[in-house]
């Protein structure tokens, strides 16, 4: 029987490997296309995870399904995580909550059958924003890409300020080699936590290199979609994610150094923007020294943000150029200030701030490089370290 090469390709790229002679996740420096399976995880490891409000109603009130409520709990309400924000036929997992003699309690179907007298009573905690032990493993319906599947995670419950939140506690892990190296890489969905899916903003990040673990993570070493890992002195592009999450992509890039984006090492994107002041302000004036462009953001009450802008430019003076993006600024103020809300801004805005509400500082060498990005309210640590080039 003749072999079809095309079928066979096809099958290999299914099977996470794109490298005839190895195994799953066994890859030559010769192989341009890395389609890597992944595997699910508990909890957030070194990377970080947030979490979004859950909104309970009244449980007479109508939802796609009834479910079996504990007769003796009282002022019962409930609520549902839906699984697949995406999928055509949604699929939840159900939590309620009520009073159980004199405490608040909420109880989440963690089998999936519909029934929330088998199973756990939890008290509500305040949650410990960075911890999350306590996890929780439901079971939920989702779609693979081929199938309707039953599947399992960890979610997390927990009260801050009054407000009931959730989200999953999971992340994806990979290992995988490039001829005699050992890599292992960690994948989250930091925008997508109300969801067991990926795909909305996946970020990336190198974990280990044969076997040598890090013990943190920079700002710097999470990559999003479209930004490269350095592998073997090889550049990788983060091309895909599947929305299951068991595989992700990543192509070879030949042309790394002339690439210009907001990654570390490459060429910074040029910008030109107006102040809240009038002034227009143009990166090719700003050479002379290294700039940093400062996102700071009032979301939450936060000040800390905007401090540190001020901090900085007091603490480093005439020797840097600091150009602070945000939204809803003030006249008057000392030093260059950007409002997203200005349309002139708007190019200004997808190159260097891209949500609404960022914290992301970039340091900008005289090469016209990225050489650092960090949260604009670590900057006494992380500016420390390039003082001696500031």
């Amino acid at each position: 029987m003749k072999l079809d090469y095309k079928i066979l390709l096809v099958f290999l790229i299914l099977q996470g490997c794109d490298n005839i002679t190895g195994g799953v996740n066994q890859f030559s420096a010769a192989n341009d296309t890395l389609v890597i399976r992944t595997q699910k995880q508990k909890g957030e490891g070194l990377l970080l995870l947030g979490a979004g409000a859950l909104n309970f109603k009244d449980a007479t009130e109508a939802f796609p399904y009834p479910v079996v409520i504990p007769k003796k709990l009282k002022e019962v309400k409930r609520a549902q995580f839906v699984v697949d924000f995406k999928a055509e036929n949604l699929h939840y997992v159900d939590i309620i909550e009520g009073i159980k003699g004199t405490e608040k309690v909420f109880i989440v179907d963690q089998n999936n059958n519909n029934d929330l007298t088998d199973d756990s009573v939890r008290v509500y905690k305040k949650i410990k924003w960075g911890s999350w032990n306590e996890s929780i493993k439901c079971e939920f319906l989702i779609s693979n890409g081929h199938e309707i599947i039953r599947d399992s995670s960890w979610i997390r419950i927990g009260t801050y300020k009054e407000r009931t939140w959730y989200g999953r506690y999971d992340q994806l892990t990979a290992k995988f080699s490039i001829d005699e190296d050992q890599f292992k890489v960690g994948v989250i969905d930091p925008l997508a936590v109300t969801t067991f899916t990926y795909g909305f903003t996946p970020e990336i990040a190198l974990l280990s290199i044969n076997e040598v673990m890090k013990d943190t993570l920079l700002k710097v070493d999470l990559l999003k979609k479209n930004e490269f890992l350095k592998l073997n002195n090889q550049y990788y592009r983060f091309e895909d994610i599947s929305t299951y999450g068991d595989y992700i992509t990543l192509i070879k890039e030949r042309d790394f150094d002339k690439k210009i984006g907001t990654q570390l090492g490459m060429i910074a994107p040029d910008f030109e923007c107006i102040s809240v002041n009038g002034k227009i302000i143009n990166s090719a004036q700003l050479n002379d020294k290294i700039t940093i462009v400062a996102n700071s953001c009032g979301c939450g009450g936060d000040k800390l943000s905007t401090k540190a802008f001020f901090d900085i430019k007091e603490a480093y003076g005439h020797k840097i150029h600091i150009v602070r993006l945000d939204s809803h600024i003030e006249e008057g103020l000392d030093g260059i200030h950007v409002d997203m809300q200005n349309e002139f801004n708007k190019d200004m805005y997808n190159k260097y701030r891209q949500v609404y509400c960022s914290r992301t500082a970039y340091v900008i060498g005289k090469n016209k490089r990225i050489i650092d990005k960090f949260p604009i309210t670590d900057w006494k640590s992380s500016l420390t370290k390039k003082s001696g080039n500031l």
